[in-house]
């Protein structure tokens, strides 16, 4: 059922794409399209303003739950007392409405940050969408407003139904005349579809302002001392590691590297911690996956978090012996294996990334390697989390279930030492690379701190 809820939402999505000029067209595994994307929306501001209101309207939840949402309501700033976050909440899930249909209460997984979710190719932990207008239509007619599969349509025509209704205040304009001033269109003269359309197209557009700052202790740092801030053109992470590592050392050898500025001795060794890929000793190998400036590679790795999980609530070994359907039998996304995991229910799991990798197109796909290699390889494979603001972002992982970066951190030492042991099922191969000591993690958190900036969007 998921299955083909997806393909009707990709498939009408296409619809409106191609049947309405004025909605951004183009690669959006681009790099250089997306920036253009961002470039765009900062000349474009009434179309911000109202994807803004847009992402923090609550009228668009299906009157079937028993809670009233909005993309605001998982991704916050400063509305929570307990503290500022980066456009996601405190929760290790989020809350969706309660349906009798579906009795849940929270999401499957964790939500991440927004900052600089404009320069991703694929959305979601686990790369479900493909752009950030279709995010939005599947947000806004799927479980976080209420929706079950198969509501789609029911979720287009409330949002018709609320945009129509709504009347101007004396603080915020009428839905008609923000669409009106941001798009010059009658609302009252265009189908659903295009509504739909307009609307994705406004939350997207506010959605790429959620810019980091890149203000940190680390990135004043890197300008006082000229060290470049993200690889070459073409430069592999590894290479890009190598070739700053061996600039701070020539640094420090002529006693010209600059330390301060919230960046201090322990921060620098931890740094070079994160920046090394190899040797038997204090290796982070972070740097493999987690590339500056943005701390991620937007790719997708198995650290066998997934498989913990599994294991912890059902027994050591069991996610071991989880029947996983080959490339040729499986049928995706797959209900089962796309679910929060719970003790007891052997032949549910969350599978990540093995759910949406496209097997005739994926970029993961290595020299010789068959469908089902690929497939395979993607077991519990998640998108690479930025590194920044870490601050103000926790719990972490996509399980939310790890409530402090040094858990979290101790967790990846484990994961990667059952790894070395053959214990982790269809591990990434830059875990294994992972040797790291309780200092050496001590010196890793100093490091990540300093990735800290302003909160602020």
């Amino acid at each position: 059922m998921i299955g083909q809820r997806m393909r009707r939402l990709k498939q009408a999505f296409f619809v409106l794409l191609v049947a309405m000029t004025f909605i951004a067209s183009g690669d959006w595994h681009s790099i250089a399209q997306r920036q253009s994307n961002v470039a765009r929306v900062e000349a474009n501001r009434l179309q911000v303003g109202l994807g803004e209101r847009l992402f923090r309207e609550d009228r668009f939840t299906t009157a079937k739950g028993d809670l009233f949402t909005s993309c605001a309501t998982c991704h916050l700033t400063d509305q929570d007392p307990q503290g500022h976050r980066v456009f996601t909440d405190f929760f290790n899930r989020s809350w969706v409405p309660y349906r009798n249909e579906d009795p849940r209460r929270t999401e499957i997984r964790n939500s991440p940050t927004l900052l600089d979710v404009a320069l991703m190719p694929l959305l979601h932990l686990d790369g479900e969408f493909k752009s950030l207008e279709e995010l939005v239509a599947g947000t806004f007619s799927g479980r976080p407003m209420g929706w079950l599969p198969g509501e789609e349509e029911q979720a287009f025509n409330q949002i018709q139904t609320v945009l129509l209704a709504d009347k101007a205040t004396e603080a915020s304009a009428s839905y008609r005349e923000q669409f009106k001033a941001a798009f010059d269109v009658e609302l009252d003269k265009l189908s659903r579809d295009q509504i739909i359309g307009l609307v994705s197209k406004a939350v997207a557009d506010f959605m790429r302002t959620m810019r980091s700052k890149q203000d940190s202790p680390y990135d004043r740092f890197v300008k006082l001392n000229g060290l470049e801030a993200a690889p070459a053109s073409g430069e592999s992470a590894k290479a890009f590691a190598g070739r700053t590592l061996a600039i701070l050392s020539e640094l420090e050898s002529k006693k010209a590297l600059k330390l301060g500025n919230g960046f201090d001795q322990k921060a620098l060794n931890g740094f070079r911690i994160f920046l090394r890929t190899e040797g038997a000793a204090s290796v982070g190998n972070c740097v493999a996956c987690h590339v500056p400036p943005l701390f991620t590679d937007n790719s997708f790795h198995n650290l066998g978090v997934s498989q913990a999980e599994f294991d912890r609530l059902n027994g050591e070994g069991k996610f071991a012996q989880l029947e996983i359907p080959n490339a040729a039998t499986a049928k995706r996304p797959s209900a089962k294996f796309r679910e929060t995991v719970e003790k007891g229910r052997l032949g549910v799991a969350d599978l990540g990334h093995w759910n949406f990798v496209d097997l005739k197109t994926s970029s993961l796909r290595r020299a010789g390697e068959s469908d089902d290699q690929l497939l395979r390889r993607m077991t519990g494979a998640f998108k690479t989390p930025t590194l920044r603001h870490l601050k103000f972002s926790e719990p972490y992982f996509h399980s939310g279930d790890y409530l402090s970066l040094e858990a979290a951190l101790m967790e990846i030492v484990r994961l990667s030492e059952m790894a070395r042991a053959g214990q982790v099922r269809e591990p990434d191969d830059e875990l294994l690379k992972i040797r790291l000591n309780d200092a050496d993690v001590r010196l890793l958190l100093v490091f990540l701190a300093t990735l800290n900036g302003s909160p602020e969007k």
